[in-house]
C-alpha cells in the first residue's frame, strides 16, 4: 500500500469539501442517487453520520492532502454485515488510489469494526470499480438486473462479497495490516 496514504476523521468544516466532490461530474455520474448543493444539509449530514453507531466514515489523504471519502454502513447489526462506499473527488489522485484505498478501508470494517462480511452494489456503468471488486479479493455472487434508475434509464447492479476470513488471506498480496487510524489490526476469527 501506499506509505503517504492516510486517512482522517470527517469533521463539520468538511461540509463544503465533501459536497464539492459529490456533486462533482466525475463523481455523480456513478452514483445511484444524486444529492443537492446545499451546505447546510451537508453539516447536518455529517453531524447525523458522526453520531451514528452503524456508520463510520474518513477523508482519504495522500501526503496529507484530502484527495476522496470512504464510508462503512452495518446494513446487519446482528449478523455483522456491511457495506462500503468510496470515491476519490481529487481527480489529480493517482489511478492506482481507486484499488489501494481499500486496503486500509477492509482491515478497518473487518478488523476494528468486527464485520462478518462486506456486500457491495456497484452499478454496471462503474466499470473501474467493477475491476477493483475483484483486485481486492470480492467474489462476484450475480447481478440485479435493470435495478438502478439512473437519469431515466434502467441500469444492472453488481453484487460483491468478502468476509473477514477470505480478506484475511487475501490481504497477504499488499502486506499492510493498518486500519484507517494507522493502527495494526489482527484478524481473530469468529
Amino acid at each position: 500500500m501506499y506509505e503517504f496514504l492516510s486517512y482522517r476523521p470527517v469533521v463539520p468544516g468538511d461540509a463544503r469539501l465533501l459536497l464539492d466532490w459529490r456533486t462533482a461530474p466525475h463523481i455523480t455520474k456513478y452514483m445511484l442517487t444524486d444529492v443537492p448543493y446545499d451546505i447546510a444539509r451537508q453539516e447536518q449530514w455529517i453531524a447525523a453520520c458522526n453520531a451514528r453507531d452503524d456508520y463510520e466514515h474518513c477523508v482519504i489523504q495522500i501526503e496529507g492532502r484530502d484527495v476522496g471519502y470512504a464510508s462503512i454502513t452495518v446494513t446487519d447489526k446482528r449478523s455483522s454485515i456491511g457495506e462500503i462506499g468510496v470515491y476519490i473527488g481529487d481527480s489529480s489522485a493517482p489511478k492506482e488510489l481507486t484499488a489501494y484505498n481499500f486496503v486500509g478501508t477492509l482491515n478497518h470494517a473487518f478488523f476494528t469494526m468486527g464485520l462478518h462480511k462486506l456486500v457491495n452494489h456497484v452499478v454496471d456503468w462503474n466499470d473501474r470499480t467493477v475491476r477493483a471488486q475483484a483486485f481486492n479479493g470480492y467474489r462476484h455472487v450475480g447481478v440485479l438486473k435493470d435495478h438502478a434508475l439512473k437519469d431515466s434509464i434502467r441500469h444492472d447492479l453488481h453484487i460483491f462479497e468478502q468476509t473477514a476470513a477470505e480478506w484475511a488471506a487475501f490481504r497477504k498480496k499488499f502486506r499492510d495490516t493498518r486500519n484507517w487510524w494507522g493502527e495494526e489490526t489482527v484478524y481473530r476469527g469468529l
